[in-house]
């Protein structure tokens, strides 16, 4: 059996890793790539995706592969796993491109990265009348099982497996099973983050899911190097992108830069309130920041409703008070 590491048995590691083979280039396996690369590992990373990070729009993923890609990750992407072999120290990997043909791959270790399943066999679940299915347990808007004494939290509840998914589960929990309020959990508005540099964090509808669900929407984005403080920082890589109703309605926002997980947390409430963008444009946000990216991005919407007359006439007044 090929001995393969995991993201949770990756930190038992006491030597360092000279090459490493990652399977997946998901949240997980980008961030283990990168990480291990900078700690000076050889990096290759394997995935049947065409593109890394397929979950999130293309534009914002390429610009963290363009900077794993600078410093050394090695990609095959449209790749199949045909064998492994291996034992400690030494693993032989042959995958099958797209066009076909065959490569081997070696590194001294494997991590696999493709994701997590429920661990719920074994535990009796039939027994106590609690139903499961493909994601999991089976609950209801309120984690309720189909035994309505027992509530399930976290991974095995289905859904999205984020360590705040989970947290904010237990607190959907407590409110309904102790204090009886009618509280339940969101269905898609969950914010996240993938921790690589740089980060890339979204919330709510992106711009491919509001195209595939045939959704009518508007797109804005605004670049990190028209913000002076990403300037400053000499972090100018990346842009913030909201995605709209034709009349300005947030539908998501994602941002891909420097801090981006944390200048998202504007955008979580923003878009589970269904703000409008313009409210936005209205909020003053501290100079030189990089939140300023949040206004300014929001600012596109309220450019882009200026009519060509209306310009015309800002422009007159301008001239006007000018003389």
């Amino acid at each position: 059996k090929t001995p393969y590491l995991t993201n949770e048995t990756v930190f038992d590691l006491r030597e360092p890793v000279p090459s490493l083979i990652v399977v997946g280039s998901g949240p997980i396996g980008s961030e283990m790539a990168q990480a291990f690369r900078r700690l000076g590992s050889e990096v290759t990373v394997v995935d049947m995706a065409p593109r890394m990070l397929p979950k999130e729009d293309a534009d914002l993923a390429q610009v963290v592969n363009g900077r794993m890609v600078e410093e050394g990750v090695r990609f095959h992407f449209d790749a199949s796993i045909v064998r492994v072999r291996g034992r400690k120290g030494a693993v032989a990997m042959t995958i099958k491109g797209k066009d076909g043909g065959e490569h081997m791959l070696e590194a001294t270790h494997l991590l696999i990265a493709t994701g997590r399943k429920a661990n719920i066999e074994n535990l009796g679940l039939d027994a106590a009348d609690v139903k499961t299915g493909k994601n999991g347990i089976v609950v209801d808007d309120r984690l309720r099982t189909t035994n309505p004494k027992i509530y399930v939290i976290g991974d095995a509840a289905g859904g999205y497996q984020f360590t705040h998914m989970a947290d904010h589960h237990a607190g959907v929990v407590l409110r309904h099973a102790i204090f009886r309020f009618k509280w339940t959990k969101p269905s898609s508005i969950v914010p996240w983050c993938t921790y690589t540099d740089p980060e890339l964090a979204r919330i709510g509808l992106s711009e491919t899911e509001a195209q595939e669900k045939k959704i009518a929407h508007r797109v804005y984005r605004f670049p990190f190097d028209d913000i002076d403080r990403a300037r400053a920082e000499g972090e100018t890589e990346g842009f913030a992108k909201i995605v709209t109703t034709p009349s300005g309605k947030l539908l998501g926002a994602a941002i891909v830069g420097l801090h981006a997980g944390e200048l998202l947390a504007e955008y979580g409430l923003a878009v589970t309130e269904g703000m409008n963008a313009k409210t936005l444009t209205g909020i003053i946000h501290t100079y030189p920041t990089l939140a300023q990216v949040n206004r300014r991005v929001a600012d596109q919407r309220l450019k882009e409703g200026l009519t060509p007359t209306a310009k015309k006439w800002i422009q007159r007044i301008f001239r006007l008070q000018g003389a």
